[in-house]
């Protein structure tokens, strides 16, 4: 049997959650953009954890138009530099022996930042920055917590709703400055 990527067995993995679970989660993601609130879903699969961010790009930037000045322009490429740095947005057990393998950063402001020309659709549009991680650990067995310090590095993002699968099992909350460890 050939085996999954890891995105694939996430997709998977989601779609297969209870009734209940599976209509909250697309619920939330069908919801009307709103600020402060993002999504965590977190996915342990053998030796491979996966993290994938969802936050409205007013909570990381300040706004969420396509950049007009310089300075606009240098906070966008500031973040997606800023981003691509997941030690610094998430602590796992150095026993867990967790090893970054990629990065994927999606917005339409990263695409804007590269163009000068002012589009009216984007002026208006509430921008979402998706950011996906993934790790491989020597020691899966170890890794018994996630700490997300987002919250330190991006104030304006007050609550993650989590969605996690993991070899424990699916659990989901929300997580916010306050209580920023994930159990895993």
């Amino acid at each position: 049997m050939p085996r999954l990527a890891l995105p694939s067995l996430a997709l998977l993995a989601l779609t297969s959650l209870p009734l209940h679970a599976h209509d909250h989660f697309h619920q939330h993601n069908a919801a009307a953009h709103q600020h402060g609130i993002g999504h965590l879903d977190l996915v342990v699969e053998g030796e491979q954890l996966l993290l994938e961010l969802n936050l409205p790009a007013a909570d990381l930037l300040g706004f969420e138009h396509a950049p007009r000045t310089a300075e606009q322009h240098q906070q966008v490429d500031a973040l997606r530099e800023q981003l691509q740095q997941a030690r610094e947005l998430f602590g796992l057990p150095a026993a867990a022996q967790c090893s970054l393998d990629s990065v994927q950063l999606d917005s339409s402001l990263f695409a804007e930042a590269a163009h000068s020309g002012d589009d009216a659709h984007s002026e208006h549009a509430h921008a979402d920055i998706s950011a996906r991680y993934q790790f491989s650990c020597a020691a899966p067995q170890q890794l018994r917590q996630l700490e997300v310090l987002l919250f330190e590095q991006f104030p304006g993002s007050e609550t993650l709703l989590l969605q996690a699968i993991t070899p424990a099992g699916q659990q989901g909350g929300e997580l916010n400055a306050d209580n920023h460890r994930v159990r895993l």
